[in-house]
């Protein structure tokens, strides 16, 4: 028999066990891609999007954690496979390559989402003009620091805003949400020490958040320069203009409704040259302020998000605003309305601190004089 022949059996008698190679890859590849989209939808049916903190705590262990692992199994008995069966090896090898590539790229987006992104503060930048000021004021807003403990990152979020200057700095709530061994009594002391690093000239005002229950029983000496507004207003007269700040309580900020209960007699004795903020924990409130004479309403509570997908957006929001209205500054009829996406991360039952496409934030907001027209 020619060399010629042989060659052409030898080719004829490969080409079946490089089909049982590639269905073996097919099979294996299907069954990964459906387990995914099996747990991922399970996820979301069983309420993870409502939210479900447990539920998303687990759809993050599962996809990256349990997944990766998974995959370099797989990929380990590809490698295997191509150890034993030499007349296929290559596309045994090639096939382990692609799980391998998979699973590090599942850890290393494990590891962006947990360490970096969370970590990633990003100083947002915001200009007002108002004929209700006669020089440019800076005030700082900053929300949801929700720590799991006071460490290095919570120090760097002081030394920025002591390098920023404000004039003013009003937080919308969301402080703590302890990470055991840490507690409320071992953490709120260390957090008023960094309130103490930096107290700008007309101090530092809050809103209570959802986080934190045991803040209500904390009294006054005991939040260092925190001054909290729960239905009730504080004046700062400027000298080129006088601030009326008016925070609502954690519930009213959860409710348009609620939050008029507060809101109208704020404004009847508020009078119409002085600027006007209203800050609430969260957003909901707002939705029922575009007619009031308002300048400026403050939020956080959503995180944008945390997890934001290109052209869908926020997965959830725990609020019932309008998506865009997560994050970000807007119009919204006559006031202006900026929610944080928050200078931390949901923390709920030890939960990692998750952030994909929405860094942490503080926004610096410039009120300036408004030019006249020539």
């Amino acid at each position: 028999m020619s060399g010629l022949s042989q060659l052409g059996m030898a080719d004829f008698a490969s080409r079946p066990r490089h089909r049982v190679v590639w269905l073996t890859f097919g099979l294996s590849l299907s069954a990964v891609i459906l387990t995914v989209l099996l747990r991922n939808y399970f996820f979301i049916q069983a309420g993870m999007l409502k939210p479900n903190f447990g539920l998303i705590h687990q759809a993050y262990n599962f996809n990256l954690w349990q997944l990766p692992l998974a995959l370099l199994v797989v990929a380990a008995l590809f490698a295997g496979l191509g150890l034993t069966w030499v007349s296929s090896r290559k596309p045994f090898y090639c096939f382990a390559a692609i799980y391998l590539f998979l699973a590090v790229d599942l850890f290393a987006l494990r590891y962006y989402v947990t360490y970096v992104e969370p970590e990633r503060l990003v100083l947002r930048q915001i200009r007002i003009e108002t004929p209700k000021l006669q020089r440019p004021l800076r005030i700082l807003h900053i929300s949801d620091i929700q720590a799991g403990s006071i460490g290095d990152y919570e120090t760097g979020i002081f030394a920025r805003i002591a390098e920023l200057e404000p004039d003013l700095i009003l937080n919308t709530g969301d402080y703590l949400q302890e990470v055991p061994p840490a507690t409320f009594a071992s953490e709120w002391p260390k957090l008023v020490e960094l309130f103490r690093s930096y107290v700008p000239q007309y101090g530092i005002y809050g809103v209570f958040g959802d986080t934190e229950l045991e803040l209500y029983r904390v009294p006054q000496e005991a939040l260092g320069p925190l001054q909290l507004l729960s239905s009730r207003t504080a004046v700062i007269d400027t000298g080129a203009g006088v601030l009326s700040l008016h925070g609502l309580s954690l519930y009213q900020s959860n409710q348009a409704e609620w939050a008029e209960r507060s809101v109208e007699p704020w404004l009847a004795q508020s009078p119409d040259d002085e600027f006007r903020i209203l800050m609430g924990h969260a957003p909901d409130y707002a939705m029922g302020m575009a007619e009031r004479a308002i300048d400026l309403c403050l939020a956080g509570h959503t995180h944008g998000g945390q997890v934001r997908l290109p052209y869908f957006g926020p997965l959830t929001t725990y609020s019932e605003v309008p998506k865009d209205w997560a994050r970000g500054f807007r119009r919204i009829g006559i006031p202006y309305l900026n929610v944080s996406a928050g200078a931390g991360s949901n923390r709920h039952n030890g939960l990692p601190p998750l952030r994909f496409n929405c860094p942490t934030e503080m926004t610096l907001i410039e009120l300036i004089p408004l030019r006249s027209v020539r």
